[in-house]
């Protein structure tokens, strides 16, 4: 979680200087439990994926309390070799 310059209106990539980053929502697997819809800034040259303070601490939160933020659902899964 690394901080993004700004040239003119674009922000530039803080891993590799690419210009462009865009917001996008992400599902991502940490320590086991699924969260989705995480905004995060994406850089599409390098892949970096940066989230802010703020959902950095909620991340933080859900792994040390899941039973507080998370559901139990059941999905298919197919296991292959």
């Amino acid at each position: 979680m690394t901080k993004n310059k700004l040239k003119g209106s674009e922000r530039i990539c803080s891993q590799c200087g690419a210009l462009g980053l865009r917001e996008v929502r992400r599902t991502r697997v940490h320590q086991g439990i699924v969260i989705e819809n995480l905004p995060a800034t994406f850089c599409s040259n390098c892949g970096e994926e940066l989230y802010d303070l703020e959902t950095a601490q909620l991340i933080e939160k859900i792994v040390a309390a899941p039973e507080t933020y998370t559901q139990i659902v059941e999905r298919p899964v197919a296991r292959v070799a």
